[in-house]
């Protein structure tokens, strides 16, 4: 341990500390240490002198730690030794000894070397001469660590020009060393006869260079470069992209990315695959103050089927934007579109739903409002629906304008405050498909109320008023139709919390009731059901008085929930929250088909069940029991249990068959996955989705094996399809996901 009395510590520069050592007040030699030397022991602050690039340059003070400093003035040099640390501007200089030649402006520094940049950028070396102005420098076995913790090790190194880091006989990775044999080889590692690092350009090139995997050369490069850490984008040739699959064979995409502007960039993709041949894919972004935009387009050959004509061209776009016109205008648009359904598979780009989605819009925001001015076409993209035939257009429909309007109050009496929504649309389609025009409004008045005993009560006063126009409804042929509707209805939603607290839990439990009073009627058979189709009663939606999420079907006649809800919260880690809940209507309404749970007086009874036992357990259950015999008609469930060692999560789904109005008979089908964490770098999971209905069986089952370490991910996927989508054929499949992190990735389709 350094004794604080031997340490020199002086706030100055290092050339003023050259100039005050060397005044006629001083010896010749000076030899023994000096305790609490600073400013006021002679020496002078040199003014803090900006560099080129107006940031902190080595004309700055220098703080500098020693245990001892000599001066000898008949050869022009300093000398500190013992623990020397100088901090200058945010560069620190560790070492055993640094001397100074003053005639020749020369520092040489030895012993433990290791300098830290202001970027973070550290070198360790035994032995390092650089010129005064740091500009020149040579060093012996030097060793770099860059900001994102990738290395560089070479016999030696030179820095020219202030700029040009040069190693001779030089290694590079991303990978720590072995903490147990800090000698041996890295996972991988880039080993070159020269590695240039020009501060400049910011770029690392390598000549003569061999790609090794555990000290076993692999792979050899004449010469190859990238960006340094610094850079956080830059245009070239990214990693390519294999793929295969039964329809277009093999394929290979290499993308190549370019910097337009700051604020631009683009990347175009050449494609090509065994047996279509040349494709090609590009995608372009920009942002800018308001707002920003991406636009992506591919295209390809298709192979003759059932839904594409011979020697085609595939095709898809993918555009995006929103822009704030100011703090409550926006506007913005989404445009999705494909030459046909199976396009997008044949070339495994991703499908997130089961259509494209094209919307234009103009949206206004305020404290209390909202307003929105929209359109929407659709395209299906899978086998549901029929295939367009070719000549004849497809019957999605458009919709345009849709407008939306919602305003709400500032809270009146009693905190009461009022609402109104309203929406219109015209949906249209082909000649001889039914096409609709319509309006429709909700205005309600609303009073929550607390009462000191702890009930809440929300009380809802509202009425409806709805106009449609359509024509090719569905039972009355291709002329004009007209409905309209008005519908008030009263609701009141009751509930008490009743809580119990002990020292280390929380127990709740809440009644309630919701009773809703409206006239029967108001679903006309001249109103088209356009967005109300998809309809099942659960958790979600057994208290609300409005039923449907949609416009087009209203739940009639008077109606009333009732149930309860229980949560357990403890101070460790266990939670649980279940609901229970049913309604009663005097008369069912014919609006919901058989099956749906509303089709009887007392309806299906719904519930959730969330519990937690520890943190290693989570269970979702949400479920639906028929009111007469208690049988499942919907089980949903997700578990997860487990820990970072060994985990498993599991996925079930059971749908009756009692929808006479569905285009689905049962199902039922589970998703199971379990992963274990073999060792610290390892992981294996395996997988299986199966269908346990009628004709059930495995759908896809597979394996993955994982690798991933500060440097190196390796992933490898694999398993078997068992199912056939239009005309991507089952099969067997392996991917393999290579990443050398910092320096590029692999992923690879090998069947």
């Amino acid at each position: 341990m350094r004794s604080p009395a031997r340490r020199l510590t002086v706030g100055i520069s290092i050339m003023a500390l050259m100039t005050a050592l060397a005044s006629p007040t001083q010896a010749d030699t000076t030899a023994a240490p000096v305790s609490g030397a600073g400013p006021s022991n002679g020496a002078s602050l040199a003014p803090a002198v900006k560099g080129k690039d107006g940031k902190k340059g080595t004309d700055q003070p220098a703080l500098i730690t020693a245990d001892q400093i000599i001066y000898d003035r008949d050869l022009s040099t300093v000398t500190a030794s013992g623990h020397v640390e100088i901090d200058q501007a945010g560069r620190v200089l560790l070492a055993d000894a640094v001397s100074y030649n003053l005639k020749q402006d020369v520092i040489i520094a030895t012993g433990n070397v290791s300098f830290t940049d202001i970027d973070g950028e550290v070198r360790f070396t035994d032995y390092i001469e650089l010129s005064g102005d740091m500009k020149q420098a040579v060093a012996r076995h030097l060793r770099l660590l860059m900001v994102d913790n990738s290395r560089f090790a070479a016999a030696t190194g030179r820095r020219t020009d202030g700029t040009r880091n040069i190693l001779d006989d030089a290694i590079y990775t991303a990978c720590e060393p072995c903490a147990a044999d800090p000698s041996s080889p890295p996972l991988w590692d880039v080993r070159a006869q020269r590695i240039v690092h020009d501060d400049t350009t910011h770029r690392i090139s390598y000549d003569d260079a061999w790609f090794d995997v555990d000290g076993f050369p692999v792979m050899y490069f004449p010469y190859f470069s990238h960006s340094d850490p610094s850079v956080k984008r830059e245009s070239g040739v990214l990693p390519p992209t294999f793929f295969s699959n039964a329809i277009v064979g093999t394929g290979l995409a290499v993308p190549y990315y370019q910097i337009i502007s700051p604020y631009q960039d683009a990347t175009i993709e050449p494609i090509y695959t065994s047996k279509e041949g040349a494709g090609g894919a590009a995608n372009w972004r920009a942002r800018t103050t308001f707002g920003e935009m991406t636009t992506s387009a591919s295209f390809g050959n298709e192979p003759e089927t059932s839904n594409v004509a011979a020697t085609s061209t595939g095709w898809d776009v993918d555009a995006k934007s929103q822009f704030a016109i100011d703090d409550t205008w926006r506007t913005g648009y989404d445009i999705e579109r494909a030459s046909d359904r199976d396009y997008l598979r044949y070339y495994d780009y991703p499908l997130n739903e089961p259509y494209l989605t094209t919307r234009p819009y103009l949206e206004g925001f305020s404290s209390r409002s909202y307003f929105a001015v929209e359109a929407y076409s659709f395209q299906n993209q899978t086998d549901n629906l029929p295939a367009p035939e070719p000549g004849i257009p497809d019957k999605s429909p458009l919709v345009l304008p849709l407008v939306t309007y919602s305003v709400q109050s500032h809270p009146g009496w009693e905190g009461s405050y009022v609402s109104f929504d309203t929406h219109s649309a015209s949906i249209l389609r082909t000649d001889d498909e039914t096409n609709s025009r319509r309006v429709n409004t909700l205005a309600a008045w609303h009073l929550p109320y607390t009462s000191n005993d702890g009930e809440v009560y929300n009380f809802t006063a509202s009425v409806r008023a709805d106009a449609y126009d359509s024509d090719h409804v569905i039972g009355y042929g291709p002329q004009q139709e007209y409905a309209y509707r008005l519908i008030p209805t009263t609701s009141v939603d009751w509930r008490l919390p009743m809580a119990k607290i002990e020292d280390h839990s929380t127990q709740t439990f809440t009644p309630i009731l919701m009773a809703n009073i409206g006239p029967y009627g108001g679903n006309d058979a001249k109103i088209p059901n356009e967005d109300s189709l998809d309809f099942e009663l659960d958790d979600s939606n057994i208290f609300n008085p409005q039923l449907f999420s949609g416009y087009d079907r209203v739940a009639s006649g008077p109606r009333v929930a009732y149930g309860g809800e229980y949560t357990l919260t403890n101070r460790g880690s266990s939670t649980a929250d279940i609901l229970l809940g049913q309604s009663y209507q005097p008369k069912p309404d014919n609006v919901f088909p058989v099956g749906t749970g509303l089709d009887h007086p007392f309806s299906d009874l719904v519930g959730r069940a969330e519990v937690a036992p520890s943190q290693n357990l989570n269970l979702t259950y949400h479920f639906r029991l028929s009111e007469t015999d208690y049988s499942f008609r919907h089980s949903e469930l997700d578990l997860n249990a487990g820990s970072r060692p060994l985990s498993a999560t599991i996925g079930y789904v059971f749908l009756d068959d009692v929808n006479e109005v569905s285009n689905f008979g049962l199902r039922e089908q589970i998703v199971g996955s379990l992963q274990a964490q073999i060792t610290r770098r390892w992981s294996a999971q395996i997988y299986d989705n199966s269908n346990l209905g009628p004709g059930g069986g495995p759908l896809q089952t597979g394996a993955r094996l994982s690798y991933e370490d500060e440097c190196t991910i390796l992933q490898l996927d694999g398993g078997m399809r068992n199912t056939t989508v239009n005309t991507i054929v089952a099969g067997h499949y392996v991917i393999l996901r290579i990443v050398l992190k910092t320096l590029t990735q692999f992923p690879v389709s090998l069947f």
